[in-house]
């Protein structure tokens, strides 16, 4: 009892957040074009740019396994197919931390490449409030893509999706999307806002950088 009550009250605070941030939280990194800053990261990019609200990062080093069993879907509507199992070592972020502790993260939102053929894959990271087999759905228009939550470990819960390019091009072509949270306790589901400001020009940088 005791348990599901602490994540009721988790579960309440990361939508509180969520709610804050998708009503106050304004596009940053716009004192710049996107596509300027963007048109600045060169191969080999190594370090992080501001590009609209999204951070692109590119550390050194090796590729990484993917952490799970992971399928890549052209569209939406489409059976999955095998992906590549390894990421590359550039990231597209989008950080959402909690109104009144800016410190503190609430949800992550992650677009990374997969192997040699560089297919996009979508990541969200969350805290213990979800668990293995809860779905989140990330909407745009009338379309959309569904994430299980696959792993839960070290503090977080992470659902991952690979999309062809196909579904990249689907999923590029919005102005923004809707990242939609498993049912709360009451039944509903809550959702958060996603700009897309920059995020094209972001992953085409990050595709530079990995050559």
């Amino acid at each position: 009892m005791r348990s599901s009550i602490i994540g009721v009250i988790l579960a309440a605070l990361l939508l509180a957040g969520l709610f804050a941030l998708a009503k106050y939280m304004s596009p940053g990194g716009l004192n710049q074009r996107p596509a300027d800053v963007a048109a600045k990261v060169e191969p080999g990019f190594t370090g992080m740019k501001q590009i609209g609200p999204w951070i692109l990062s590119c550390r050194p080093g090796q590729k990484e396994s993917v952490p799970m069993p992971l399928t890549l879907t052209p569209s939406a509507a489409q059976s999955p197919v095998n992906a590549d199992n390894t990421f590359g070592r550039c990231r597209v972020s989008l950080i959402y931390h909690r109104k009144g502790n800016p410190k503190q993260a609430v949800l992550v939102l992650n677009f990374r490449l997969l192997g040699l053929a560089q297919h996009l894959a979508v990541l969200v990271i969350l805290p213990p409030v979800v668990k293995k087999g809860d779905e989140l759905e990330l909407r745009w228009g009338k379309k959309g893509l569904k994430l299980p939550i696959s792993v839960c470990q070290k503090g977080d819960c992470i659902a991952v999706i690979g999309l062809a390019a196909r579904g990249e091009a689907d999923l590029l072509s919005a102005p923004s999307a809707m990242l939609v949270l498993p049912p709360g306790p009451d039944g509903k589901r809550a959702g958060v806002g996603v700009p897309f400001v920059g995020l094209p020009d972001a992953i085409r940088a990050m595709r530079r950088a990995e050559t």
